[in-house]
C-alpha cells in the first residue's frame, strides 16, 4: 500500500472532528482525531499517531490551539499546522493572526470551506 499523508484533527466539538475525518478519509489521507490539544500533543509524543499536517482548533478546552502551535513548533518544526477558529465570543481573525504569527503555515476560519482546506493539506504536499 502507498504512503498516505498522515493528518491529525485537533478539535473539541464531536461534530467539526467528524466531518473532517469524513472528507479528509475520502481525499485519500489518514486521518486521527483528538478532542483537545493536550490529547494530540500526547498522542504525538507517545508515537500513536506520526502526522505531517496537524489541524488546530484555536479555542478548546485544557490545552488550547495557540498552545498547540507552539510546542508543535519548538517540539516537531517539521510537522505542518493549520489553525481553524470560528473565533467564539470575538473575531475568528484575531485568534487566526495570532496563531500565524505564532508558527501556524496556513489559518482557515469556520465553517470550513472542505475543498481550500484539501487544497491546502496539498499545497503542503508539493
Amino acid at each position: 500500500m502507498p504512503h498516505r499523508t498522515s493528518i491529525l484533527i485537533v478539535d473539541d466539538e464531536d461534530q467539526v472532528r467528524d466531518v473532517l475525518c469524513e472528507n479528509l478519509a475520502e481525499c485519500g489521507f489518514k486521518v486521527d482525531v483528538a478532542a483537545d490539544g493536550q490529547q494530540a500533543l500526547s498522542m504525538i509524543d507517545a508515537g500513536t499517531c506520526a502526522p505531517q499536517v496537524v489541524i488546530t482548533d484555536i479555542i478548546m478546552p485544557r490545552k488550547e490551539g495557540l498552545e498547540v502551535i507552539m510546542e508543535l513548533r519548538r517540539r516537531h518544526p517539521a510537522i505542518r499546522l493549520i489553525a481553524i477558529s470560528g473565533g467564539g465570543r470575538t473575531k475568528s481573525a484575531d485568534f487566526l493572526q495570532l496563531a500565524k504569527k505564532l508558527g501556524a503555515d496556513a489559518v482557515l476560519p469556520k465553517p470550513l470551506d472542505i475543498d481550500q482546506l484539501e487544497k491546502t493539506v496539498r499545497s503542503f504536499l508539493a
